[in-house]
């Protein structure tokens, strides 16, 4: 949003909180009246008329300078797993170290780059400043970017350290630390090496899978292969921790739809994945920047509408074993609702 059009919409909402605050002051605040046969109307907590005010008074030149300070602390954030939304990001690197995926642009424009203790302890100051009284709101940590445990575990040890000594004991260390890896990178770590990373405070690790159908997974130029991420989950899973995997519906088109119905069925059957995992569905959506269509296009690839892509969603999430039994927790994943 350019800085013209976010400040008038930040004056037609401050514009309606006036009226909003001297409801508050009334107690007739739409949703503050009893309810039928409950008892008299709770007056409304003490801290809502000071929070409204609080939010009034922002004048649109600290919302800007607030966008400023927010481009200093944090690099684009650009997609976080959909139960970590509300978690507080904390960058140990930037960007993607492939950034080939066909399908993704999100980092396009990063390079990749990983931080050290020094400029790590300078990041958490940058976000407390930033965040204030608001990191209370956060009930986790999640470390960026892409895959930030592609580092080597011997340099990821201490900045782990660092995170929990500076949030231990906060609101956002209750729900533990949380990140991105793809299968290929992940391989490479042993089982032993995630133990010592949860211990460390890390929790649950989403990946990227997209497929379990190899071709597919070419085809969109993915690191690695099924088998990458079947060594990945099991030894993560070994180690003790949560697991989430993204498919990504649509991938292909009509052209790879079977297969990718079918393997993806395969994998996801054979992993060792219980009723504290998740497993996403992820429609496709073309991003500007990213190369799919283009190639999608010149190799004639028929794409799935969106009754297609649903369909996928049914036939692969009706073969998991449902969570009420031990299978994994499913759940939809949409890229285009996320704003950090």
């Amino acid at each position: 949003m350019e800085s013209d059009e976010a400040v008038a919409l930040w004056e037609r909402t401050r514009d309606r909180l006036a009226p909003l605050l001297d409801q508050v002051v009334d107690g007739d605040l739409a949703g503050l009246e009893p309810v039928a046969g409950a008892g008299p109307a709770e007056p409304p907590p003490p801290t809502l008329y000071a929070i409204l005010e609080k939010v009034a008074a922002v004048s649109s030149d600290s919302l800007l300078a607030g966008a400023d300070e927010f481009a200093r602390t944090w690099s684009p954030v650009g997609i976080l797993p959909p139960d970590q939304y509300m978690a507080l990001v904390v960058q140990l690197t930037h960007g993607c170290r492939f950034n080939a995926c066909t399908f993704c642009a999100f980092y396009r424009d990063t390079p990749f780059s990983a931080t050290d203790g020094d400029g790590l302890r300078e990041h958490l100051t940058r976000i407390d400043s930033f965040l204030g009284e608001g990191i209370g709101l956060r009930r986790s940590i999640f470390l960026g970017d892409a895959n930030a445990l592609v580092l080597p575990t011997e340099d990821l040890l201490p900045l782990l350290d660092i995170v929990a000594a500076h949030y231990r004991g906060t609101p956002p260390w209750s729900g533990g630390m949380h990140t991105f890896l793809d299968g290929f990178s992940g391989a490479k770590k042993e089982p032993d090496e995630y133990r010592r990373l949860r211990e460390r405070g890390l929790r649950r690790i989403c990946i990227g899978m997209e497929s379990g159908h190899d071709p597919l997974l070419r085809w969109l130029n993915k690191p690695g292969t099924v088998d990458d991420v079947i060594t990945t989950v099991t030894a993560m899973k070994v180690a003790g921790l949560e697991v989430s995997l993204v498919i990504l519906l649509g991938a292909g088109g009509r052209e790879y739809s079977d297969g990718h119905i079918r393997d993806t069925i395969d994998v996801l059957g054979e992993l060792p994945l219980d009723s504290k995992d998740m497993v996403y569905f992820s429609r496709h959506v073309e991003m500007p920047g990213a190369v799919y269509g283009v190639i999608a296009r010149q190799e004639g690839i028929t794409a799935l509408d969106d009754t297609g892509m649903a369909e996928q969603q049914r036939i692969i999430a009706s073969a998991l074993r449902p969570s009420q039994v031990g299978g994994p927790r499913q759940g939809s994943y949409d890229i285009r609702e996320f704003t950090y």
